[in-house]
């Protein structure tokens, strides 16, 4: 059946190369996670902004910060965290250290489809399903610290624009 509208509810094509297992657990724990990536946040915007939105979809456990890793300052993306097991399942126990996000998968989705292109600090946010955090994960992976998105690009607010308007 044709549809007018993307669903936002599902996987989008992006693959993290860091992510331990094939293309199928990816995917796998993609569709079953509950946990959200934030990403095109000003540098500038604090946990508390990121919650007041987010609680609006759904009861956060956990948000961590991304940071550079050479200066300790956000670099304009977050995770909205929770605990799984290597399956993808949430699990409280068996992965010490980890952070928890939201509570159930249908609040990921409401993030996913409701907020992902609101403006937040006037920047058009990207919300999309993560496969679980992990420590190290809120580092900045480009060569200057940051994100390497920011490394490739000019203008800090591309074309997402145009595709929630």
């Amino acid at each position: 059946m044709a549809s007018l509208f993307k669903d936002l509810a599902k996987i989008s094509a992006y693959r993290d190369r860091r992510f331990p297992g094939t293309q199928e657990e990816f995917e796998d724990a993609l569709l079953r996670s509950i946990t959200v990536y934030v990403g095109n946040m000003s540098f500038y915007t604090t946990e508390e902004q990121v919650y007041e939105l987010f609680s609006r979809a759904g009861e956060i456990k956990k948000i961590v910060m991304g940071l550079d890793k050479n200066s300790k300052t956000p670099c304009g993306f977050c995770f909205i965290i929770c605990v799984q097991d290597h399956i993808g399942f949430p699990s409280e126990d068996k992965i010490p250290g980890r952070g928890k996000g939201y509570y159930s998968r249908d609040d990921a989705e409401d993030s996913v489809k409701y907020i992902s292109g609101t403006i937040l600090d006037d920047r058009p946010i990207r919300v999309d399903f993560d496969w679980g955090f992990q420590e190290g994960r809120q580092w900045g992976r480009g060569r200057s610290g940051g994100q390497v998105r920011d490394e490739y690009r000019t203008d800090y607010d591309p074309d997402i624009l145009l595709f929630y308007r």
